[in-house]
């Protein structure tokens, strides 16, 4: 789910932004031209022609506006909210102004100063809806539930019709713990643009009598999801369906192995025939999922052992670690803990570590001169059936919130996921224990970007896991 907030101009009726003010002919048709690159999305463009307007106008308050926005959405965070304030210093008075700060520090981790200016942009207009909006999701995140519950309602009490409101309204739910109300008002996000749309001509499922039927389960979100929710499908082989999983390459061996899947096609492969089609994510809905039934495991190494893994006489433990988001994730910066905090813990003779770390991050074994304190197997993990067979031999994984966490917690290998303080909705809010998974236990962040915290935690755990597995 995209959660990106709305952006908006400077006009007091907030309109979506970037929208050009009407001054000298020949600024205002430039400034247009550069809105224009800006909302279809070709934001080096769109940037690049701000810039060359700001020469002309240094102290032009869209301007910085717009150029703030669109430093967000490509990641330049520092600079997108400088540029806002620059805005707000030419106009300080202008709701829109103060909510679109919000956000660019928001997307910081700067959540107590952003929470302030949308707290302005709704003083300063009652009837604001985008900013009741963006303050609920910076309460969100902040863990102030019940306060973004309220905000969301304030907001679709201004716009009803406001899907992306209704969305969020439903993930608080869920992260309040009320996961069967959530799960109904999270099928709102299907008409959201971001979400994708599927071209099937035979009927989606809505609930309804399947025995006999093969239904089609296709992944609308990522690999977390399918991994999360596609034990759901076992709900539908008990109904009689025959189950067929549309899903990335990287999962194709690996749900094959299961005994509820009796088809499994990769993307781009030719589609079997199918009576019926449901998004994996909408089955906690469809399937009136009992909560307090959810259980793992329900996934498993295949029987081949692709992965071997070593052992140390003196090592205790084998540990896996995982440490950072693929590159490009809208929350690669905020869930992505460094990697020396990992690094400390390959110090100790009694713990046996293996990173299972994929793409650009691996390199940082060799950068940090670690190769002699860790096993590098991700380089040898390329799909998600290998990587169960190293998750089958460890003790432990470690792991910030990535698909391989859940893989993990899904084989019920004990799993600790590392959760910065804003975490995503499916770590639902506050404690130590995930609803999905017995297995797995939770470290969050007291503030956000504590990771010395959390690894804190995770130090003193260890050592009482070694005592554990040291007495007889």
């Amino acid at each position: 789910m995209n959660d990106t907030p709305s952006i908006h101009s400077l006009r007091r009726e907030s309109r979506a932004d970037p929208i050009p003010l009407f001054q000298a002919d020949s600024f205002v048709q430039q400034l247009r031209l550069a809105a224009q690159a800006h909302r279809a999305g070709r934001l080096d463009e769109a940037i690049q022609s701000y810039l060359r307007l700001l020469s002309l106008r240094p102290y032009h308050a869209e301007l910085h506006n717009n150029l703030g926005v669109a430093l967000r959405l490509i990641g330049k965070l520092e600079a997108s909210v400088a540029h806002h304030r620059l805005s707000l210093t030419a106009d300080p008075d202008n709701p829109a102004l103060h909510s679109n700060l919000g956000n660019a520090l928001r997307a910081a981790g700067q959540l107590d100063e952003a929470v302030k200016h949308h707290f302005q942009s709704i003083a300063l207009n009652r009837d604001y809806g985008e900013g009741f909006f963006n303050l609920a999701l910076c309460l969100r995140d902040l863990g102030r539930i019940d306060e973004a519950v309220g905000c969301l309602g304030r907001a679709l009490a201004l716009n009803p019709q406001n899907r992306r409101a209704r969305t969020e309204l439903a993930i608080a739910l869920m992260m309040r713990g009320e996961l069967e109300v959530g799960f109904a008002a999270y099928e709102a996000r299907k008409r959201l643009p971001e979400t994708p749309a599927v071209d099937f001509r035979q009927p989606a499922w809505d609930g309804g009598e399947i025995a006999g039927k093969r239904v089609l389960l296709y992944p609308e979100q990522g690999l977390s999801d399918v991994l999360l929710f596609v034990r759901f499908a076992r709900e539908l082989k008990r109904r009689g369906a025959y189950v067929i999983v549309l899903c990335q390459e990287l999962l194709k061996d690996l749900l094959a192995g299961t005994d509820y899947v009796d088809e499994v096609v990769a993307e781009g492969e030719r589609l079997p025939p199918f009576d019926l089609h449901a998004s994996l994510v909408s089955l906690p809905h469809l399937c009136r999922a009992d909560f307090a039934a959810v259980s793992a495991p329900y996934l498993k190494a295949p029987g081949d052992n692709r992965i071997r893994l070593g052992h140390l006489d003196k090592a205790k433990l084998r540990i896996g670690i995982y440490w950072a988001a693929m590159p490009g994730q809208p929350q690669d910066r905020r869930r992505s803990a460094p990697f020396a905090k990992f690094l400390a813990l390959a110090g100790d003779p009694e713990l046996l570590v293996f990173s299972l770390q994929g793409g650009v991050h691996q390199n940082e074994i060799q950068q940090f001169g670690a190769g002699g304190l860790m096993h590098d197997v991700g380089r040898g993990v390329f799909d998600f059936a290998e990587a169960a067979t190293a998750l089958s031999q460890l003790d432990l994984l470690i792991s910030i919130d990535a698909p391989v966490a859940h893989l993990g917690a899904a084989m019920g290998v004990r799993t600790w996921v590392l959760l910065p303080l804003a975490a995503d909705w499916r770590w639902q809010l506050g404690g130590t224990r995930a609803p999905w998974y017995p297995s797995a236990r939770l470290f969050r962040q007291p503030r956000a970007g504590d990771w010395d915290s959390v690894f804190a935690q995770v130090r003193e755990a260890l050592e009482s896991l070694k005592d554990e597995v040291s007495r007889p």
